[in-house]
């Protein structure tokens, strides 16, 4: 954060990279999906130092962003400084603005910061004549954190983010045919952070979180034409046919998820060379009480549960005015949703199903993985300047896989599908840094199964996102083919150092 002299004459611009929720490494959150759509950049309000360094974050310190996902690492603050950070995302279906100011200050042996952010989104795929309320909503963001510095290079710190939500990016496309989705609901996401600092240059970090998700979707579908087949004919000459009208219908969805999660990251002491070595072990504990009805797939489900690990390792180097980052991260899940009877139900064989039983169970097996790698570099000046312009860059990529195996109890069937696609993300951008002021701006594209080519996408990787990605369990009926194409994000963000 603070400033070296060098000579403005000698500055130069550079390249940065950038998120993917598609891409971006959630250290402590892991949300499983099932069809390739974008909803983490509306979540990425908060600040990174990295914007461009393609998500890398594992053994690459972030002092303005490492406090977000681990309140205790706010100790690591030397001087106080607030951020505003005005940033635009787009996806095929939506997206939005947003305005997050945020504070961090360190004192004493205490440090802590607080975040408000104000965000419009909008639905795109709807007619221009649709009502305002129906295109557009307005979401709300604050967080929170305190740390304390103890001996022994121990810190204690705790945080806590609360959204309230009239939209999320993306839910309308999973109810093909409806002209009108209106959301509400809220996140409350909760973490309690441990860093540990040792002599020897090693450090070790735990957090423990808490997050509730609570969605209603009210679902509007029109009233729709239907040519039944036409009957047999009594008479000699063309038969008519008569269209069978679908009436319009309303629904009410529920999308609940609780997860609970441990992570930790154990960085080793740096090599003779230079390098830094880090190991990262996330596991998560998902429970979804309730699970909306997408059209994607033709049988209702209601509970579920995931567990979902990240296994990772990344390495960093810091070699005169350039910066080498990497992370391999591999995430294995499991998860399970079923449909319960509401009565007693009878199958094809005659046997009855007894109220509450089960008459669907889909078993879920991923097996994602991804990478990231960034390089960033500062072009070094005269010692009689005031400002530094620095360039990053970098990529980053995901594989998502996953087996659904699918048991109908009620028509005895069992069915095996296999699903998976590739995101991947490269990334540009710049930042200028004085003494008290530092100024960026970032812009990715990230391309999924389809990319378009006319959305230039971004978001920035390393920024801890506020509820990370919606887990989105949804089993389909047939071979995938909702397509969730490309998502953006372009950010300005100016920090401003606090004397």
């Amino acid at each position: 954060m603070t400033a070296r002299p060098f000579a403005l004459r000698r500055v130069a611009v550079g390249l940065a990279a950038l998120l993917s929720s598609a891409a971006t490494l959630e250290a402590q959150l892991i949300s499983p999906k099932t069809v390739p759509i974008h909803q983490g950049e509306q979540f990425g309000i908060y600040p990174a130092q990295w914007p461009g360094m393609g998500g890398v974050s594992i053994a690459l310190v972030d002092t303005i962003g490492d406090p977000w996902s681990n309140p205790a690492k706010a100790t690591r603050l030397t001087v106080g400084s607030i951020q505003v950070m005005p940033f635009t995302h787009r996806a095929t279906a939506g997206g939005g603005r947003t305005l997050p100011v945020s504070i961090l200050q360190t004192g004493g042996g205490f440090a802590g910061g607080a975040l408000f952010s104000l965000q419009e989104v909008e639905r795109r795929d709807v007619w221009w004549n649709v009502p305002i309320s129906d295109r557009r909503a307005s979401n709300q963001y604050f967080s929170g954190l305190l740390a304390r510095r103890f001996g022994g290079g121990l810190s204690v710190g705790a945080g806590v983010s609360v959204a309230d939500l009239k939209g999320v990016d993306g839910v309308s496309a999973l109810y093909a045919g409806s002209d009108r989705v209106r959301q509400s609901g809220s996140l409350l996401d909760a973490r309690l952070g441990l860093l540990k600092e040792f002599t020897g240059g090693a450090t070790l970090e735990m957090v423990a979180v808490s997050n509730r998700y609570r969605m209603t979707h009210d679902v509007h579908f029109p009233e729709t034409w239907r040519w039944a087949p036409c009957p047999p004919c009594a008479a000699p000459g063309p038969c008519a046919c008569d269209p069978n009208v679908i009436p319009a219908r309303d629904e009410r969805n529920l999308d609940r998820t609780n997860t609970a999660g441990l992570h930790a990251v154990y960085l080793a002491p740096k090599t003779p060379g230079g390098w830094r070595m880090g190991y990262l072990f996330t596991a998560n504990r998902l429970s979804h009480p309730k699970i909306p009805n997408y059209q994607i797939q033709n049988i209702p489900r209601d509970p579920g549960n995931t567990d979902a690990f990240n296994f990772g390792f990344g390495a960093s180097r810091m070699f005169g005015p350039s910066t080498f980052g990497l992370d391999v991260v591999m995430e294995p899940m499991w998860s399970h949703t079923w449909a319960d009877a509401a009565g007693d139900t009878t199958d094809v064989a005659g046997t009855v199903i007894p109220q509450g039983a089960h008459t669907v169970d889909n078993h879920f097996r991923f097996s994602n993985s991804r990478i990231n790698v960034g390089f960033g570099h500062e072009f070094v000046g005269d010692s009689d300047s005031a400002a530094v312009v620095g360039l990053q860059f970098g990529v980053a990529m995901r594989a998502i896989n996953y087996t659904l195996d699918q048991d109908n109890h009620v028509l005895r069937t069992a069915r095996s599908q296999d699903e998976g696609w590739v995101e991947w993300t490269p990334t540009f951008g710049l930042r200028v840094r004085t003494r008290d002021v530092v100024f960026g701006y970032s812009v990715s594209m990230t391309c999924g199964p389809r990319c378009m080519n006319d959305q230039l996408t971004a978001r920035n990787f390393n920024a801890p996102t506020v509820g990370g990605d919606v887990p989105v369990i949804a089993a389909p009926s047939e071979p995938l083919t909702f397509d969730g194409g490309s998502s953006s994000q372009h950010r300005v963000m100016v920090s401003i150092r606090l004397r």
